[in-house]
């Protein structure tokens, strides 16, 4: 295995032994003049059954806030086609909207993303490798593939998948019904065991992929603080492969980013923190604050990280403010 980087201040780290290809998952370029003190932010799941509208919502507010850069935790599109000209037609619109902001763009594969086989070959087509990793300054970022390999689906489920997704964006004010009708039926066809099953986080982070880290890890040992971007929080599975990154993480300050889930939760444990971001389009699965659509602000500080949370939820446009008549009201002076 042979590492690709840029050798300069800021670097990107390829595995150019398994991947011989010009494309990449990200867009733009890191500002050449970032050094320990820079900010970005991080986006939560696009889709499963999208709201229309709320991912460009917040593309829209991250160009006029200006990031250094953006990570995404996965699942920018609905995704599970069998077409590859399905697939190809899905990715063609957000990555035109992506691309339009400007924004160095850094993403990471979700199942969405990634769970057939018509799916992952036109993510190689498109974006040619599943798993990198980055320097800026001091702090190092990973960015992990957890469906390595991706856990195939059974047709008939793909067809309860994709009928709810249609039922909800057909009709997002009922989303939460769909969801409960999608749930039930799902529940409906399980045994006992596979209800138990469900409950599980799987994930697959393949031996080449650690490989990779491991080598990215040694020879980044001095960086301050290390931050890793996956698709499923590792840190709720049974995995020996999540257990075996926090062996290499270990000794490190880290900051783990995950989706999936869509909802916003946040775990400090000694030097580690692990951050399950919520939806920035998905469709939602409670109704708590963490349930809402969001993004996250990140400001690093001599390799020290803080964090904002921005609600989509509660930013408005200026045009939603109409002149009104006020009435004078005797009783608010003195």
């Amino acid at each position: 295995m042979t590492l690709q980087a840029t050798r300069n201040r800021n670097e990107i780290f390829i595995d150019e032994g398994r991947f011989n290809t010009d494309r990449r998952p990200w867009f733009g370029k890191l500002p050449e003049q970032l050094e320990d003190d820079f900010t970005f932010a991080v986006m939560g799941d696009r889709c499963g059954m999208a709201t229309a509208g709320v991912f460009e919502k917040g593309l829209e507010l991250l160009a006029d806030m200006k990031p250094d850069f953006v990570l995404f935790v996965g699942d920018l599109v609905e995704g599970y086609w069998k077409d590859a000209k399905d697939a190809r037609e899905e990715w063609e619109y957000i990555d035109a909207k992506i691309a339009a902001t400007g924004l160095p763009f850094f993403q990471t594969v979700g199942n969405h993303d990634y769970g057939t086989q018509a799916m992952a070959d036109v993510w190689r087509e498109r974006k040619g490798m599943e798993y990198y990793a980055f320097r800026v300054g001091d702090t190092l970022f990973l960015t992990v593939n957890t469906e390595d390999p991706f856990e195939e689906l059974s047709e008939p489920f793909i067809d309860m998948i994709k009928r709810a997704t249609a039922n909800v964006q057909r009709e997002p004010e009922r989303s939460a019904e769909h969801l409960k009708a999608f749930y039930d039926e799902i529940v409906g066809g399980l045994s006992p065991e596979q209800l138990q099953g469900m409950s599980k986080v799987k994930l697959g982070i393949g031996e080449e992929q650690l490989a990779f880290f491991e080598k990215v890890l040694a020879d980044n040992a001095d960086a301050k603080h290390t931050f890793v971007s996956m698709h499923k929080p590792g840190w709720k599975s049974e995995s020996p492969e999540f257990a075996k990154l926090e062996q290499l993480l270990s000794g490190r300050p880290y900051t783990v980013f995950a989706g999936h889930f869509h909802a916003m939760e946040y775990t400090r444990n000694d030097n580690s923190e692990y951050i399950q971001l919520g939806r920035t389009g998905a469709a939602a699965h409670g109704h708590g604050k963490g349930d809402e659509n969001l993004v996250l602000w990140v400001t690093m500080r001599a390799g020290v990280p803080s964090y904002r949370v921005v609600h989509l939820d509660g930013i408005g446009d200026i045009a939603d403010y109409a002149p009104q008549a006020h009435h004078h009201n005797t009783h608010a002076e003195g």
